[in-house]
């Protein structure tokens, strides 16, 4: 009876992936209207599957005609237009759930086996599971946190011997390589930790469980592997354009920027950073080069971009949970936290419950297909009128305008997901395809710089769908343009 008493009742994992997967389903709207990417991956997936090709310019806008833009996220956004003819945006919404839930689940797992403890590891990766909620979007980069965490939890393993087979990370990385432009991450991660290897091996004579060799053999492969993609060699041009591009297309993107730490979405991360400098004092555990490069290099990460954020929480919260565990263990003030913890892990042990997890998703599932939302708002998954021209578009497929258009840049991709080929848009949050110098055209327009009105006149735009309170609706019905339509979130303009 105990052994079946086993697969009554959930383990802690099984309740912490369920917690995450319906928290993830309440924020779904909340998701889905955070920015207007997601219409342009679902436009550019629609694109792919109705030509059988993937596309190697950029047709989305009338000024990038011809600019070479071959997609980076191809599969996912492929994956993405299945869901959405399919199950329409709720489909895309469960599956979002379910990466970050797997996500989190398997930092809960790895931090409290490289700790030992399951409370340190409970701890640790439910600060990250906070941190990370400032960026959680429904678009590729949720994918990146998933490969990022297999990734840097099997390198770890393969560093210390435990993981032999080097050929897995070619493997993975060529499904990264295909899904998200950040597999570079993955490159760095194993960067990062080849230096520490290095070290102790070669400058401080430390024995090695690793051959140079499965070392090398790792890194070279899973480099050739970034190759095999529909962008090929220029996949990595696309990234160092990136890396190094212009300060004023960066500054066009809020997540681009170092976080604004004196906004609360981000003070998980800084009480994750907190708990780790103080118990690695604390602990008096002697971390070695291999760590302190871990935690140097990804702390510096996570400051460098506010996107960084969840992806230095993912890495860093196995490190904080085994110096945390190591504090508990040595104080004689927490003796009592440290029983505990020894207590909820002989009761883990001897727990099978993962069937919960498996009856929650599927009773999400069934309550979603009969039309109940999950949502915090009590509305469907949808795209919201009061974020995106939800209204203003519906008029526009009734009343198509004639001519080109001039479009907030933020709501370009919604625009593509419902408008596009018919209309093209003048430019959307893909910046990298458009470059400094379209870009700062756009920004002209929307401050009324010097000549900005010969930049429509170069492109020969003759409507205009803009914010209501945007001060361009007043100033280009000064100059004659007529509104053709407004309601509380859009104004089209024509001239």
């Amino acid at each position: 009876m105990k052994k079946y008493g086993a697969y009554l009742f959930p383990s802690l994992r099984n309740i912490f992936f369920l917690v995450v997967f319906l928290a993830a389903l309440r924020q779904g709207n909340t998701m889905l209207n955070a920015d207007g990417d997601l219409g342009h991956h679902l436009a550019m997936g629609r694109l792919i599957l109705e030509t059988g090709n993937i596309p190697k310019t950029d047709s989305f806008s009338f000024r990038t005609e011809n600019v070479a833009a071959i997609p980076h996220e191809w599969l996912l956004q492929i994956a993405y237009a299945l869901l959405d003819s399919w199950f329409g945006l709720t489909g895309i919404v469960v599956l979002s759930a379910f990466i970050l839930a797997l996500t989190f689940t398997l930092i809960l797992g790895e931090s409290t086996r490289r700790s030992g403890s399951l409370l340190a590891g409970l701890v640790l990766a439910t600060l990250a599971l906070a941190a990370s909620t400032m960026h959680w979007i429904t678009r590729p980069h949720l994918f990146t946190y998933l490969l990022l965490a297999i990734w840097v939890f099997r390198l770890e393993a393969f560093f210390r011997g435990e993981e032999r087979r080097w050929w897995i990370f070619p493997m993975l990385m060529l499904l990264w390589a295909n899904l998200h432009g950040m597999f570079i991450l993955g490159l760095l991660a194993f960067i990062i930790s080849l230096a520490g290897w290095a070290w102790e091996r070669w400058l401080e004579g430390c024995n090695s469980p690793v051959s140079g060799r499965g070392v090398l053999f790792l890194g070279l492969f899973s480099t050739l592997a970034t190759f095999l993609t529909p962008s090929g060699f220029h996949l990595w041009e696309a990234i160092f354009d990136l890396a190094g591009g212009s300060p004023f297309i960066t500054s066009m993107t809020a997540e681009y920027k170092p976080a604004d730490f004196h906004n609360p979405g981000t003070w998980p991360f800084l009480i994750l950073l907190g708990a780790i400098l103080a118990t690695s004092v604390l602990s008096g555990c002697k971390l070695g080069m291999a760590r302190a490069l871990q935690l140097a290099g990804w702390t510096l990460i996570g400051l460098y971009s506010a996107r960084n954020i969840p992806l230095a929480a993912i890495v860093l919260a196995p490190i904080g949970a085994e110096l945390l565990a190591a504090w508990l263990k040595e104080s004689p003030a927490l003796a009592g936290l440290a029983r505990f913890s020894r207590s909820l892990e002989r009761i883990e042990r001897d727990l099978r419950g993962w069937l919960w997890s498996l009856s929650g998703v599927l009773l999400c599932l069934v309550l979603l297909a009969s039309g109940i939302s999950l949502a915090l708002d009590g509305r469907p998954y949808q795209f919201l009128p009061e974020r995106l021209p939800v209204a203003a578009v519906d008029w526009l497929k009734e009343n198509p305008p004639p001519g080109r258009m001039f479009n907030e840049f933020d709501w370009g991709g919604y625009l593509l997901y419902r408008l596009w080929p018919e209309q093209k848009i003048f430019m959307d949050g893909h910046t990298h395809i458009y470059g400094d110098t379209l870009s700062r055209e756009y920004v002209a327009i929307q401050s009324r710089a010097p000549g900005w009105e010969s930049i429509l006149d170069k492109y020969q735009v003759e409507w205009a769908i803009l914010r209501t309170n945007n001060h361009l609706v007043d100033v280009l019905q000064q100059l004659g343009w007529l509104k053709a339509y407004r309601d509380d979130t859009a104004v089209i303009l024509t001239r």
